[in-house]
C-alpha cells in the first residue's frame, strides 16, 4: 500500500500510523501542538472568568508542573533519553509539544559551556509579545514566577538549577525576552 499524504480518501477501519507519510505526520504533529497549547489558553481563560485571574494563574502553574512531573518523563522513555546531563534534559524538552520545535512560539540560542552548563537565551517569545499587547500586568507572573518553575520541572532532574539572568519587562521589542543559566549542581 502507498503511504497516505492525507486522509481524504475512503474511511479505513484498520488505519495505522504507519499508513501515513512522514510529511503528513509532521503536519499532523504541528496541528496537535497548536491544539495542546490552545487547550491551555482556553482552560486558563475559563478558570479566570469563573474564579478570577489569581486562581487561574495558580491553577495554571499547578497543572503545568504536573505535566512536567507526570507527562514529560514519558517523552524521555519514548526517545530513549537518559537524563544524566543538562544537555540530556534539553533534548527532553525538545520532545515536548510546547517546545521551541515546530511551534513558532519561541526562538532562541543555547550557549553550551559544557555538558552540564548552558546559557539559554530566548530571542523571540510570542507569549511575551501577546502579553505585552493584551495583558502587561500578567508578565511578571508568567515570566518571573511560572516559567522558571515550569522549566525546572520539564528538565526532570532535581540537581539542575535554573537561574534567570534576564527577565521581562523589556525596554523595547528589540531587546531579548529572557536568558537563563542552566547547570547541574553537585
Amino acid at each position: 500500500m502507498d503511504e497516505l499524504n492525507d486522509y481524504s480518501g475512503a474511511y479505513k477501519p484498520d488505519l495505522k500510523w504507519e499508513d501515513f507519510s512522514k510529511e503528513f505526520l509532521i503536519k499532523l504533529m504541528k496541528s496537535w501542538q497548536n491544539a495542546y497549547l490552545s487547550l491551555s489558553a482556553f482552560w486558563h481563560e475559563a478558570v479566570k472568568e469563573r474564579s478570577g485571574p489569581q486562581v487561574a494563574d495558580d491553577c495554571d502553574l499547578e497543572v503545568w508542573q504536573k505535566v512536567g512531573e507526570n507527562v514529560v518523563p514519558r517523552f524521555a522513555k519514548v526517545a530513549n533519553i537518559q537524563l544524566n546531563t543538562v544537555l540530556d534534559s534539553l533534548k527532553l524538552t525538545d520532545m515536548c509539544p510546547d517546545s521551541k520545535m515546530g511551534t513558532g512560539l519561541f526562538e532562541g540560542e543555547v550557549e553550551v559551556i559544557d555538558d552540564n552548563h548552558v546559557i539559554a537565551t530566548t530571542t523571540k517569545c510570542r507569549v511575551l509579545e501577546a502579553l505585552e499587547k493584551t495583558d502587561p500586568a500578567r508578565i511578571d507572573w508568567f515570566c518571573k514566577v511560572m516559567e522558571p518553575q515550569i522549566m525546572q520541572k520539564y528538565l526532570n532532574n532535581p540537581r539542575i538549577k535554573v537561574t534567570p539572568l534576564k527577565l521581562p519587562p523589556r525596554s523595547s521589542p528589540d531587546e531579548i525576552p529572557c536568558k537563563f543559566d542552566i547547570r547541574l549542581e553537585d
